[in-house]
């Protein structure tokens, strides 16, 4: 469980990537002890800080490609959340731009190489090397807006969420201050992960359960599913598109006891919202805080979830109380979705220890 773009290396701008190179050629060449007389030193010599210089933003640059995954790679989830991010068509772009850096410089290498190794001046042979330097420099000047670009891309995609996409999720809704963190923390039995966010300002939380041999994990997401989508940005609203490519149950968390500082009336609104928009998910619907609000409420509450045929769950998360009610609904509609994956994963690895 990692985020795939962890290892994405730092990408250094054209300026930095010339300066680098050339400064280790021209080491390089310091360090170097040719042999033979002054136009066979000479001729060694520039040949040298010309493959100095091609090897440096080859390798530099073909790190960026080989550490970067191809985003047709990635499970739909994550695809989702890099298009939202850093736009998927110019991602390719910035990528391809890199790619053609590459077989420029290496074209530009075997061409000046050639070119000095006829020549018989070493003046010549120096002049060669410095129209190769600059070819290079405008090679890499071409692509500094891409370069600079996926740097910036890479600063928010190291901050993507960290979840296993091989697990049953739960994704947990409604207003701030319901209890969404304490029921989490109530289900997972652990302290949550808090993983970094790009939508949000304070991250989501993670959880997990066991049932058995069978994993669930439960997360909440502050800032996307906790007001209406009136409210929302572009994309924010893109963002949530991207959750359901992860989650398989909506637990939505209604507060009756109105302590959450948001009228029963809002909650409702924005449960029409959510459900509208995850129509296509089981949802689990529950009601916290029971043990501080009155009948009235909770009855009110339980009138209108009931009347679009689902039933609530009364619960006082800080207490432990219908918590694990929830728990075994969760289960009940997540374990057959388990024992699938469960499944593939053993044929999976019988077809590997097959094939080994």
């Amino acid at each position: 469980m990692r985020n795939p773009f962890e290892r994405m290396p730092t990408v250094l701008t054209a300026d930095e990537l010339i300066d680098k190179a050339f400064r280790r050629a021209e080491r390089a060449a310091s360090a170097f002890k040719p042999r033979g007389d002054r136009v066979k030193k000479a001729r060694q010599r520039e040949e040298l800080r010309v493959r100095t210089v091609s090897n440096v933003i080859r390798d530099n640059l073909r790190k960026v490609l080989e550490r970067t995954p191809g985003l047709s790679t990635l499970p739909p989830f994550y695809q989702e959340l890099v298009d939202v991010l850093v736009d998927r068509d110019t991602f390719h772009k910035a990528m391809a731009g890199i790619d053609w850096a590459i077989r420029m410089v290496r074209t530009l290498e075997e061409r000046y190489v050639e070119r000095i190794r006829y020549s018989k001046d070493p003046d010549e042979m120096a002049q060669l090397r410095r129209q190769f330097y600059g070819r290079v420099a405008s090679v890499l000047r071409d692509i500094d807006d891409r370069l600079r670009y996926l740097n910036k891309a890479r600063e928010v995609l190291k901050d993507l969420p960290v979840v296993d996409l091989d697990v049953p999720t739960i994704v947990i809704a409604g207003h701030p201050n319901v209890g969404k963190s304490t029921l989490l923390k109530a289900l997972t039995t652990a302290k949550p992960e808090i993983a970094s966010y790009p939508f949000t300002t304070r991250g989501i939380n993670v959880g997990q359960f066991e049932d058995g041999y069978f994993r669930y994990q439960v997360i909440d997401t502050p800032g996307l599913l906790d007001r209406p989508l009136s409210e929302r940005n572009e994309i924010e609203k893109q963002a949530i598109l991207a959750l359901k490519h992860l989650g398989k149950v909506i637990v939505y968390v209604f507060d009756p006891s109105e302590y959450c500082g948001f009228p029963i009336e809002e909650q409702m609104h924005l449960f029409e919202e959510i459900h509208g928009e995850f129509r296509e998910f089981p949802f689990i619907v529950v009601l916290n805080k029971v043990d501080v609000a009155s009948e009235a409420q909770i009855k009110r509450v339980e009138e209108f979830v009931r009347a679009r045929e689902l039933e609530p769950i009364r619960v006082a998360a800080t207490k432990g109380i219908g918590v694990e009610e929830v728990r075994k609904r969760i289960i009940e509609i997540l374990r057959p979705m388990a024992e699938e994956l469960a499944k593939k994963k053993i044929e999976e690895e019988l077809r590997k220890y097959r094939e080994s």
